[in-house]
């Protein structure tokens, strides 16, 4: 049966309520791990509500043979924080000739951590000519401060041979870099190309360049779209366009929707300026909290302020267990000092 005709009775099986039979036949008409049949395959699993059953039919279509099966099981695996089967499962796919090196690299380095390993996948990938290695390579480079030249040029290479996923993860290089200039035409281009992920921050960059309406513009159809980011970057463009207390909430949607946790001192800050004293110092003690070493500082000085200056020894203290920046670590004795609270 061909794979159109397989979905076509997955489909029909999903109608007649039947879905185990349903996603056995979608996972046999399964070719790639981004066409159509995915879609339906994790839609129907999301739909389900029972994850064991569907894990059991899987793992039975994976066993009886199908190697496809497999891909769609490390995947259920993973969302349910089970990174090692999910491994293994890819590795089973590998065997039985699935292509699945630049999944297996991606759970090793976003699962397990294990970027060593990841990057030997990676670059298996490259070898092997993987279409998208060149881009997935260089977005796993872009996180090491130290690789960036060689994530660049990695990016660069996959826009060449017409990957526009990779402009949009240039972009997002260049103005993590705060090369704003040089990511605003990457941006657009990825999101010209349907990549919708970039609208938050290309609605930041175009805040920080100063074209405040198509910042705007982006940055709200990203709040629409919950891109991630979006509240964050939300929250900013709010902030310094005078709206601190429309800011306060998307701060907060931030922190505790998205897990921004850089979030808990721009709340902090925005407190501080409507005078909210006690919210302010509630949000300081959270960035704390989250371990936001920029706060050590901040909330000295906000202490200072309040009269409070005898609580800074002990921030003081806290700091230098974390092995803080010396140049915080001085402000911090400084204001410690001038308080009379310095540590013997």
């Amino acid at each position: 049966m061909t794979e159109s005709n397989l979905a076509a009775e997955a489909a029909q099986r999903l109608v007649a309520g039947d879905r185990a039979a349903a996603l056995s036949l979608y996972l046999r008409a399964w070719n790639r791990p981004d066409d159509e049949v995915a879609e339906r395959i994790f839609d129907l699993v999301s739909e389900w509500g029972d994850i064991d059953a569907a894990l059991k039919t899987v793992e039975a279509e994976a066993q009886g043979g199908n190697p496809a099966a497999y891909e769609a099981l490390a995947e259920l695996l993973v969302e349910l924080q089970r990174p090692k089967e999910a491994l293994a499962a890819l590795r089973s796919a590998a065997d039985r000739g699935r292509d699945v090196t630049l999944m297996i690299a991606s759970v090793l380095a976003d699962e397990l951590g294990d970027r060593v390993q990841a990057e030997e996948y990676y670059r298996q990938a490259l070898v092997d000519d993987n279409p998208r290695a060149l881009n997935d390579y260089g977005a796993f480079l872009s996180e090491d401060d130290e690789r960036l030249d060689e994530a660049t040029d990695l990016l660069r290479r996959a826009i060449e041979r017409g990957d526009t996923m990779a402009a949009g993860n240039l972009g997002r290089l260049l103005a993590d870099e705060e090369r704003y200039e040089e990511a605003l035409p990457w941006l657009k281009q990825a999101l010209d190309a349907g990549h919708r992920s970039v609208l938050a921050v290309l609605g930041e960059t175009e805040h920080t360049l100063g074209d405040l309406e198509s910042a705007r513009t982006h940055l709200r159809a990203a709040l629409a779209e919950e891109v991630t980011g979006a509240h964050f970057a939300y929250a900013l463009h709010l902030a310094d366009t005078g709206s601190p207390e429309e800011a306060v909430r998307h701060y907060e949607a931030a922190a505790e929707e998205d897990g921004e946790t850089n979030a808990y001192l721009n709340l902090a800050l925005l407190h501080e300026e409507l005078e909210q004293w006690s919210r302010a110092d509630h949000h300081y003690r959270e960035a704390l909290a989250h371990q936001d070493e920029a706060a050590y500082v901040y909330y000295a000085q906000f202490l200072a302020d309040q009269n409070r200056g005898d609580e800074i020894a002990a921030l003081l203290k806290a700091a230098e267990r974390l092995d803080l920046d010396e140049e915080d670590l001085a402000e911090l004795r400084a204001l410690a000092e001038e308080s009379g609270s310095g540590a013997s």
